[in-house]
């Protein structure tokens, strides 16, 4: 029984980086906070709830709490909705994405589950806006967790009990930046990048084997999944 675990934003889901502007305005809206630095890259924690923990540390000089927390992220939700509302096409499946979650959903020795450092009900927002049927699937996101590998562990145990088996014989994540090849090494699990423009160059720099700009090159997913291979 194998399991691949998905990221959602540059992975599964294009944008035109409205989301980004809707987080930041969020802070700004939510919390008073100017000057918001939308490299991800910069953060310790890539998710909703770290990025907003550290931002909350060193901009207000002091913890997080759980009001900052349910207080951007619905002001967030707020602005997402209506952009998507105004523009549907905000957000758009990676080509092949809807078909290959189809595909390995109807696999009977596979699991599929979405491990997301975004929000749940924003990155839910965003998949269903890009036509993905989500049904059944597991998906843990930052409101599971602060730190990305507890996200993702946490897909793990709950596609695990769903599949009713002891253990995953082999775990692929498919991910789009080196925060999350970095995470998956650190569980032991195999990778796939789905990388276009700068971030492929960024991926294999940092040693990824398996790299596609998107998924309509089903059969050579499914020899990475059936191979095993990092």
């Amino acid at each position: 029984m194998r399991l691949v675990m998905f990221d959602v934003d540059g992975t599964l889901l294009t944008g035109n980086g409205i989301d980004d502007l809707c987080f930041a305005e969020a802070l700004r809206s939510g919390l008073g906070i100017q000057h918001i630095d939308t490299e991800w890259s910069h953060y310790v924690n890539v998710t909703d709830s770290g990025v907003t923990s550290e931002i909350v540390g060193n901009k207000l000089l002091r913890k997080l709490e759980d009001s900052d927390i349910r207080t951007v992220r619905q002001e967030y939700s707020t602005r997402l909705r209506l952009e998507i509302t105004k523009n549907p096409l905000s957000f758009r499946a990676v080509p092949g994405a809807v078909e290959l979650i189809s595909a390995l959903s109807s696999m009977e020795n596979v699991g599929v589950c979405i491990a997301t450092g975004g929000w749940r009900d924003p990155a839910l927002m965003k998949l269903r806006a890009a036509g993905f049927p989500i049904g059944n699937i597991i998906l843990t996101s930052s409101d599971d967790a602060l730190q990305r590998e507890s996200i993702m562990l946490l897909a793990y145990e709950r596609a695990r009990i769903q599949a009713n088996c002891e253990k995953f014989d082999s775990v692929l994540y498919v991910g789009d930046r080196r925060w999350d090849f970095a995470n998956a090494q650190k569980l032991g699990w195999y990778f796939l990048g789905i990388a276009r423009g700068k971030h492929a160059p960024e991926l294999r720099q940092t040693g990824v084997t398996h790299i596609q700009p998107d998924f309509t090159d089903q059969d050579y997913f499914l020899r990475v999944l059936e191979a095993g291979e990092k």
